[in-house]
């Protein structure tokens, strides 16, 4: 019988070549630092992030319920593994916009280490008692995270904030996008 920790993480294992000239080719599950060794980051940007991204840009604006419902589970890990074996995943002729998005935010949760660390996210989260306040200090304490993670965080918010613009046809203004990214974003 399994018995597994509190936040103990269920997922599938990645995908470990058995060929002796491969070496691991993983983009799930694997830090920053990794990706931009194997070649898998364009300008600070993970491709799988940057792929799905624009998949989801140019067909799920208006879905309905982007991000709250699930996607095919199935489908979720033959893409993530298609991913990991270092297969090119085209998703032009995904059908499903639910199961990209599932996979974006199975991408987020996975990261080693969360995308704002234990460290910082105490200071971004804090109670302030004006908005000018608010926005120094949430400023200040952005730019104090690692390059990488203030670039993708950066990224990601510019992405959920097209999202929540399209939020009449979507149902996701801001506030159901931060309940259902801060999970993600700070695990």
């Amino acid at each position: 019988q399994l018995i597994l920790r509190p936040r103990a993480k269920v997922s599938p294992e990645p995908l470990i070549s058995t060929e002796p000239q491969r070496a691991r080719r993983c983009v799930f599950g694997v830090s920053f630092e990794t990706l931009r060794e194997e070649g898998q980051m364009v300008c600070g940007i993970p491709l799988v992030l940057r792929d799905m991204v624009h998949f989801l840009d140019k067909n799920g604006m208006h879905q309905r319920g982007l991000f709250r419902l699930c996607g095919s589970v199935l489908r979720t890990n033959q893409l993530r593994q298609g991913w990991d074996c270092g297969e090119g995943v085209d998703l032009e002729h995904e059908e499903d916009v639910h199961t990209v998005a599932s996979l974006l935010k199975l991408f987020l949760r996975e990261l080693p280490t969360p995308l704002v660390p234990e460290p910082y996210y105490k200071q971004l989260v804090l109670r302030y008692r004006d908005e000018v306040e608010m926005n120094r200090s949430l400023r200040e304490n952005l730019y104090q995270l690692p390059d990488d993670n203030l670039v993708i965080l950066s990224y990601l918010i510019r992405f959920l904030s097209r999202v929540a613009a399209h939020s009449q046809s979507n149902h996701m203004p801001v506030e159901n996008l931060a309940t259902v990214f801060g999970p993600c974003v700070f695990q």
